[in-house]
Parts: structure tokens; C-alpha cells; sequence
């Protein structure tokens, strides 16, 4: 089988350079194409892969499935293996800004528990630890847009805000697929 790239959210071969999205410096996205994932961001981050499925029908049938119920089962069994439809963990490793205490911290991170992320769609679960000073949020959303929603959307909430405040020097972030459960 020879080595194709697929879009890890529609499922669309990539196979000219026009066929990638692009990243938010505009250089080419080699997960995502263009018609998912422009300038760092996913068109319509809240559609759920139920939805992109039912978007994608009329460009597979009768091309490259004979009927929509064919290519809907087919769609269905292969969309979850893509890494946009994969369960996500977020992760930020930091240290506390100067000056701001273990208990305030842990109050602000109760707060934005409480009143934004358990709310959020997509949440699963979070857990926070520290070792020698750095703090690690690690936090499990049911699909990269879920996780990349939440971030978006943290600005304007103000738990969050006070959270952030709370944070200085950031050693690691970033969100990836999660492979396996325990």
C-alpha cells in the first residue's frame, strides 16, 4: 500500500500541495486540508464528526462509494481512528506567577473547574499535579475542536481569566491525541 496522506478530520486525500490547509503563519498544515483547517483553526470547530460525515456524503457518492449508506458505514468505522476525532489531551505545565500562594491558585483552579471547563463541550476529565514548583494541567476533551473550542472561547470567560492571572512561566504546552485509556 503506498504511503497517502488523508485529512485527519474529513478524511479527503491530500495530494497536491492546494489540497492542505494551512497553519496560522500560513505555512502548510499537513494534517488537515483545506476545506476543514485555514490560518490555525478549524472551519466550524463545533461540528461534530456526525455532521462532517454528513457534509462529505455528496462529494463520495457515487465516486467513491455506490450509495450514501455504504459510504456513511464505511465513514463511520474510520472517521474515530483520525486524529481530529480522537479523544485529546491538553496538556500546560507552569510555574505560579510571583507572589501568588498554593491556596489562591488552587481556588482559582477550583473556580474555572466549577463555572467554565465542566461545562464546556467535549469535557471528559482533568487532573492536576505539581513536582518541585511546576505545576501540570492535564486535561482529557472528546475531540481536538472540543479541546481548541475551550481554549478559544477561555478569553472571554472571567474564571478563566482569573486562572490565567494566577500563571507565570510556561514550560510546556500542547494538545495531543490520546492513544490509550487505563
Amino acid at each position: 500500500m503506498k504511503n497517502e496522506l488523508f485529512c485527519q478530520r474529513c478524511a479527503m486525500p491530500l495530494e497536491n500541495p492546494e489540497d492542505f490547509g494551512t497553519n496560522a503563519d500560513g505555512s502548510k498544515n499537513e494534517d488537515y486540508c483545506r476545506y476543514c483547517y485555514e490560518k490555525g483553526a478549524f472551519f466550524y470547530p463545533e461540528a461534530t464528526m456526525e455532521q462532517v460525515i454528513e457534509n462529505c456524503l455528496p462529494h463520495v457518492v457515487p465516486d467513491v462509494f455506490p450509495d450514501e449508506a455504504t459510504a456513511r458505514a464505511a465513514m463511520n468505522e474510520h472517521f474515530p481512528t483520525l486524529k481530529c476525532w480522537k479523544k485529546t489531551g491538553m496538556i500546560i505545565s507552569f510555574k505560579l506567577k510571583s507572589g501568588v500562594s498554593t491556596e489562591d491558585f488552587l481556588a482559582a483552579s477550583d473556580k474555572i473547574q466549577e463555572d467554565y471547563l465542566s461545562k464546556c463541550k467535549g469535557f471528559i476529565n482533568r487532573q492536576l499535579m505539581t513536582i518541585d514548583g511546576v505545576w501540570t494541567d492535564w486535561i482529557v476533551w472528546e475531540t481536538l475542536p472540543d479541546a481548541q473550542n475551550s481554549m478559544n472561547k477561555s478569553i472571554e470567560n472571567e474564571a478563566a481569566k482569573e486562572f490565567i492571572q494566577a500563571v507565570g512561566d510556561i514550560v510546556e504546552q500542547g494538545l495531543h491525541p490520546l492513544e490509550r485509556s487505563y
